[in-house]
């Protein structure tokens, strides 16, 4: 079994995950269709409901989370003008691009966009529609490396949503309070952070690889977040719906908070 240092997973150059091995594991094949359904659904319900309940608003989102996936994008983007999506690294940038640019060897998400059609009580047939818009508002997909400080050149944002990121990249919690930081200078006084992740999470495995997560749960989460700029605005906690050995966390939390001042 291989397992890599904390804060190289998914961009450790040497040991790049094959992202679509990853999506058809995980998305497709390892898991059961049910399982897969209520942990998209459980995603994209919280995220849309920011949204369409005026709790959070803004023209342009940037994204940072991890790998190649897009089902909370799909549930926001009719609510951004402009969407910019960060990897830290080349393979996960290059499978969004197949799939922005529709190409047949890009990982289908039709299933994805269909069950948020459902969610949204609509035909499931303007899946299709769904998936352009998502497109369409896609701006720019960008490669971050974090230890060079390479984000000082982008504009701010009114929004940032962030899905099972920075505890993957994060050696320890002071690490994890200085990715964090830098992510709050990407966004406007007054905007947004989106945030899901996994509590109490210390690994996650693909086929034979075990990748480091970094162990936090809600109460570092929401001290951090409010230490870090931030006024939480909501709060969910979500239990946990993927039972296996593939990821160990004990539930889920969601969380929405507001830009009140620079750190």
């Amino acid at each position: 079994m291989t397992t890599l240092d904390p804060a190289l997973v998914l961009y450790y150059p040497k040991h790049e995950i094959n992202p679509k091995m990853y999506l058809e594991e995980y998305f497709s094949q390892h898991v059961p269709f049910s399982t897969f359904k209520d942990t998209t659904i459980n995603m994209q319900r919280c995220f849309y409901k920011a949204f369409s309940s005026d709790l959070v608003c803004g023209k342009t989102l940037i994204d940072f989370s991890l790998g190649p996936i897009i089902m909370h994008l799909i549930s926001v983007c009719e609510f951004f003008e402009e969407i910019s999506i960060l990897k830290v690294n080349d393979v996960a940038i290059k499978e969004l691009q197949l799939w922005r640019n529709k190409d047949p060897k890009a990982f289908d998400w039709t299933q994805t966009s269909k069950i948020f059609m459902e969610l949204k009580q609509l035909n499931s047939d303007g899946w299709e529609e769904k998936e352009e818009i998502l497109r369409g508002k896609i701006k720019e997909i960008l490669k971050c490396e974090l230890r060079k400080d390479d984000l000082d050149s982008l504009p701010k944002f009114d929004c940032a949503t962030s899905v099972w990121f920075l505890e993957t990249i994060s050696k320890d919690h002071e690490d994890y309070r200085r990715n964090l930081r830098k992510f709050n200078n990407l966004i406007k006084m007054g905007g947004y952070l989106l945030f899901y992740a996994g509590v109490n999470a210390s690994f996650f495995k693909i086929g034979k690889d075990k990748f480091h997560v970094l162990k936090c749960d809600e109460s570092f989460y929401k001290k951090v977040i409010s230490e870090e700029g931030f006024e939480i605005k909501h709060e969910e906690n979500l239990e946990k719906i993927m039972i296996s050995g593939d990821v160990d966390n004990d539930a889920l939390v969601f969380i929405v908070a507001q830009k009140v001042r620079e750190v």
